[in-house]
């Protein structure tokens, strides 16, 4: 009975632990918000209770199952920050499962082997429960840093790496209480199945970051290339003011003026902005020339034969324009620009990726819409771009979609290709 209360106890200040870190890194007022930690505390418990009580401790669905219900509540409370605030979840049940790893597994069964069973419970309490306490003060003691913690992560773009620490450490668990229990081969077949598809998620995740890198390495590239031409450009120009001032200190004005005139005249902007691309005679090229001049950084990676479209190259050119200039309207003048091309079933897949600001959610619904414009529109002439870029698509049998977030807005279009006779 005493060892029932000591676990309910312990998962009580587990879920005042997990609820607490939520609110203390995510909200942003000062004063924390004790109703709200007391209701996700409630959930939290509630859920551990019932799964323990219903599963037992040794059934692989009492680790995955709950901590998908804990997302789901964290999804409730914060569905406008949910990353963020899973983020600040995942911290303390990494350490809560880092523990349960260290002391609830390897070293409790360890110890239950060597002394006799009689003492198992007082084992449990020194081993399993009194440490973790302990664990727990210290945790409560150094909020602060934690949260500090907390803000490395998140602006270092770390957080789905943490998430998918979390999961690893629920597969450790599973597997750890599979080999112990005598379940059917059935489930422990789909348990593999489960890990083999999650362990694919995972490399696909990290292929994506590596695609990632490898776009910021080349416009790296692209930007040095671009820094050496502007130290020429800064080495010419000195040049010419030397000769301007030495016309001025001789008191030759008409020449001075005449050179400033020619200055003047010939001198051509160049854009600070660097376009990578496998090649400068693409259609996307051509289309995203516009936002280099105005200093928007653009990555072409193109993999389709617009020829097999059933869409003349003016259409197409209208398309890719209309979205490419709402988003040069939008990122005024900084940020990157990522178009893609590739075929895939049958279609030809364009997407147009920038990192500007986020299309309210409330907007994308009408964002297609003839006339619709979040600018002054008195005039009536602003709000038809995107509205010919969707008539145009669906004309061709294609589809178009927007997705914006906080980091990117992308607009994906879909064209069928003609197929050969």
């Amino acid at each position: 009975m005493e060892l029932i209360i000591i676990d309910v106890a312990t998962s009580v200040l587990q879920s005042i632990a997990m609820a607490w870190t939520i609110v203390y890194c995510v909200d942003k007022n000062k004063k924390l918000d004790k109703v709200k930690i007391l209701i996700i505390s409630l959930l939290f418990l509630a859920i551990s209770q019932f799964y323990t009580g219903t599963f037992g401790d040794n059934l692989a669905s009492a680790v995955f199952i709950p901590h998908m219900l804990a997302l789901f509540i964290i999804f409730i409370f914060y569905r406008k920050n949910f990353f963020s605030a899973v983020t600040a979840y995942t911290i303390i049940y990494v350490i809560i499962g880092i523990y349960a790893i260290i002391f609830g597994n390897l070293i409790f069964e360890y110890v239950m082997r060597t002394l006799p069973l009689q003492y198992i419970n007082y084992e449990k309490i020194l081993i399993m429960y009194i440490p973790e306490w302990f664990i727990l003060f210290v945790y409560f003691k150094h909020l602060d840093r934690i949260r500090k913690i907390y803000k490395f992560i998140i602006y270092e773009k770390f957080a789905m790496v943490f998430l998918v620490m979390s999961l690893v450490m629920d597969f450790i668990i599973t597997f750890y209480l599979l080999a112990l229990s005598d379940k059917s081969q059935l489930i422990k077949n789909i348990i593999y199945i489960v890990f083999f598809l999650f362990f694919v998620a995972v490399l696909l995740y990290f292929w994506k970051v590596h695609q990632k890198s490898q776009q910021i390495y080349r416009l790296n590239e692209s930007l040095e290339l671009k820094n050496s031409e502007l130290r020429k450009i800064k080495h010419d120009y000195g040049a010419q003011i030397s000769y301007l001032y030495g016309l001025c200190l001789m008191e030759r004005f008409d020449d001075l003026k005449k050179s400033l005139k020619d200055i003047i005249n010939n001198n051509e902007s160049t854009p600070t902005a660097v376009e990578v691309s496998k090649s400068d005679n693409s259609m996307l090229s051509l289309v995203l020339k516009p936002a280099i001049e105005t200093g928007i950084h653009v990555i072409i990676e193109e993999n389709c034969d617009f020829s097999l479209i059933n869409m003349s190259e003016m259409e197409f050119y209208r398309i890719v324009s209309n979205i490419v200039n709402n988003a040069i309207k939008a990122m005024k003048g900084e940020g990157i620009i990522i178009a893609k091309s590739y075929e895939y079933l049958g279609n030809a897949v364009i997407k147009i990726e920038n990192n500007g600001p986020q299309i309210p959610e409330y907007h994308l619904k009408d964002i297609f819409k003839v006339g619709f414009t979040t600018k002054e529109n008195d005039d009536k002439n602003h709000g038809f771009g995107l509205s010919i870029v969707k008539d145009l698509v669906e004309s061709h049998n294609g589809k178009v979609y927007v997705k914006s977030t906080e980091t990117s807005t992308e607009f994906k279009i879909i064209l069928p290709i003609v197929q050969s006779a």
